[in-house]
């Protein structure tokens, strides 16, 4: 959930930018590094295999939040972050737009405090997200879906 704590970030990428829950996007092995170790740090700027990323916390955790233009992205893990393409586990456009949102640009400036995130790309685009407009609604166990779900229990055996 979201602090007090506000995150300025300038991230790049060659291609563009996943913008969602990092969770969907990342790797097992880079969302568990030792970045995401440190709860009081974890809303902030990171950096992962030389590629800069951010995160900021929603208002209230998991479930589903809009922008000014009406996408939806869904949350699995308290959060909604921006990812250069470099960083995503996919490298296909029409699956990580299954997640969140992608934008094709080079440079994206990051701000986010008190569950309000704000972005701004080099190609005139924006995103808005305040998450503190959550307002529940039958549609949010869309993203319930085990396909969404960031923490993967397929591995545990089952014990009798």
């Amino acid at each position: 959930m979201a602090s007090n704590i506000k995150v300025k970030a300038e991230i790049t990428s060659e291609k563009g930018f996943y913008v969602g829950d990092v969770c969907y996007q990342m790797t097992d092995e880079d969302y568990y590094a030792d970045w995401s170790n440190d709860f009081e740090d974890f809303e902030s700027e990171h950096e992962i295999h030389g590629y800069k990323f951010a995160i900021g916390g929603t208002k209230y955790g998991d479930g589903e939040y809009e922008d000014q233009h009406g996408h939806r992205y869904g949350v699995d893990a308290g959060n909604i972050g921006i990812l250069p393409y470099e960083l995503c586990e996919s490298k296909d456009i029409n699956e990580i737009v299954r997640y969140g949102r992608f934008v094709e640009a080079k440079k994206a400036n990051f701000t986010a405090e008190d569950g309000v995130i704000k972005i701004t790309f080099d190609n005139g685009e924006s995103i808005f997200i305040n998450t503190d407009d959550y307002e529940e609604d039958e549609d949010d166990d869309y993203y319930d879906d085990e396909d969404y779900d960031c923490y993967d229990d397929s591995d545990e055996e089952d014990e009798d």
